[in-house]
């Protein structure tokens, strides 16, 4: 029988760590590692260096956080559902949007994150400054949304360090559950 290769599976962890399989805690440290060092850490880094222009680089690293929690905290098995997973991530971020801002989370998604990932920019109703009081801003009238992929950055972190905090309580029994199905998923031949 051929030998599997070995690969990292996160920054800290590869095929071999795990040889009789992960417990619920082990694929909440491989899964915070990943983001941790593979999106939120690097973004970081590019924020410390302070590099010109990196705004949009920086929105590219980190605007798929949004769909891939909504995923975790619904436990979502399938490959379908951008929209309404981006949208619950986004809400469950940033709890305090309210359900009258679904002009607001369909201009993020559409201008923001479908304008990245289709166009490989953000749509002509995105500024991106670093002035502003918050990581996003919005104005509902011209539909314009304002970021500061840097204060995005930091609030995303902040945000994602909780999660993984509220995760490992074993007291939280749906949300353990809900992460394991869609770590299950993830990590599974049927999501390929």
């Amino acid at each position: 029988m051929d030998k599997l290769p070995v690969f990292a599976i996160s920054p800290k962890y590869n095929t071999l760590d795990f040889p009789n399989g992960m417990t619920l805690e082990n694929k909440i440290d491989v899964f915070a590692d990943r983001i941790d060092g593979w999106q939120i850490g690097i973004a970081k880094k590019i924020i410390q260096h302070e590099i010109q222009h990196s705004g949009f680089a920086l929105l590219h690293i980190v605007i798929s956080y949004f769909e891939m929690i909504g995923k975790y905290l619904s436990g979502y098995v399938g490959d379908r559902g951008s929209r309404s997973n981006f949208k619950k991530g986004v809400k469950a971020t940033f709890p305090e949007i309210g359900p009258e801002e679904e002009v607001f989370l369909n201009s993020l998604y559409q201008s923001v994150r479908n304008g990245l990932y289709h166009l490989g920019m953000t749509k002509i109703n995105v500024m991106l400054r670093c002035d502003i009081p918050g990581s996003i801003g919005f104005n509902s009238e011209r539909k314009i949304l304002v970021l500061s992929p840097d204060r995005l950055v930091e609030d995303l972190d902040i945000r994602f360090r909780n999660y993984v905090t509220e995760l490992r309580n074993p007291e939280n029994k749906e949300m353990r559950k809900n992460f394991e199905s869609r770590f299950d998923y993830d990590n599974s031949e049927a999501s390929l």
